[in-house]
């Protein structure tokens, strides 16, 4: 996975230009949130389990929860211009504008296709964005902003308008909630985690965290503990000369069977056999 540029930290945002590799790399996800206008060729995004196809013109909205990756066509690779912000930058002017991110993964359809009228003006609002990131004219940065709160207000339309002012409230307040349990996660994934854990930090009863926790992120918190582990697990097997055992106790595991176990059903290979594809395809998976 190749590094994207640093955001921008008075604009709020970065625009990277991206060519996916031709087969499947390790999902990820990451703390901005994200939108990619595929510019030519063709290819595949996956979204956990969803996949949708990908032609010049569609537009992919990704949120901070959800994990994901794109994959070109081996005979006509797709190239996208990905926007990465802050929610910041919306908190800042309009929280409404966070409504299209703040989806529940299973139900929330990322891809607006090329034949819908807002994929053509947010596609000619990114290619000014990029633009503008060349150039850096004086207030450009200003201007970033300005494009990336126009690309938001037709996100929003296309999918938040006329949604009750409750549905909003209740669900950035999930948003808000949910985020610190899911730092707390990432950072402490390799222990021995239980809901209780979250449950504190969320300041709920452990039903009742639970439930806001599969309600907003669209897995449960064992699933995504393991999604969490199994990721870790991949970049040790491609990054480090580990042994399988070590990889799977570094990861969290405690014995390698649930591990070998968990990785066959993610991954759909054995560990080593997932190490030496690494090898041969030149994955690098991200940091």
């Amino acid at each position: 996975m190749r590094a994207w540029n640093a955001i921008d930290q008075e604009a709020g945002l970065s625009v990277d230009e991206w060519t996916p590799l031709p087969y499947p790399e390790p999902f990820h996800w990451h703390t901005e949130l994200e939108i990619g206008c595929c510019l030519s060729g063709k290819g595949l995004f996956h979204f956990g389990d969803k996949t949708y196809e990908a032609r010049p013109g569609d537009v992919f909205v990704v949120n901070n929860l959800e994990r994901h990756i794109a994959q070109s066509d081996e005979h006509d690779p797709s190239r996208y211009a990905f926007v990465f912000f802050d929610p910041a930058v919306l908190l800042k002017e309009n929280r409404e504008l966070l409504l299209p991110f703040l989806y529940h993964p299973p139900r929330f359809t990322n891809r607006i296709p090329a034949s819908d009228a807002t994929s053509a003006r947010i596609g000619r609002l990114v290619a000014a964005l990029l633009e503008e990131q060349r150039e850096r004219s004086p207030g450009y940065q200003t201007m970033m902003r300005s494009l990336l709160l126009e690309i938001c207000v037709l996100l929003f339309r296309h999918y938040g308008d006329g949604l009750p002012t409750a549905d909003l409230t209740g669900a950035y307040a999930r948003y808000e909630r949910i985020q610190p349990a899911l730092a707390y996660m990432k950072r402490h994934f390799r222990e021995d985690l239980q809901v209780a854990n979250i449950a504190s930090i969320m300041r709920l009863s452990h039903s009742r965290a639970a439930h806001v926790f599969a309600e907003t992120v669209g897995e449960g918190f064992k699933e995504h503990l393991l999604h969490l582990r199994i990721n870790e697990a991949k970049r040790l097997l491609v990054q480090t000369r580990l042994s399988v055992i070590e990889v799977c106790l570094q990861s969290g595991f405690q014995s390698v069977t649930p591990f070998y176990r968990a990785f066959r059903r993610i991954v759909g290979l054995a560990p080593q056999a997932y190490r030496e594809m690494a090898g041969v395809l030149g994955i690098a998976h991200p940091q």
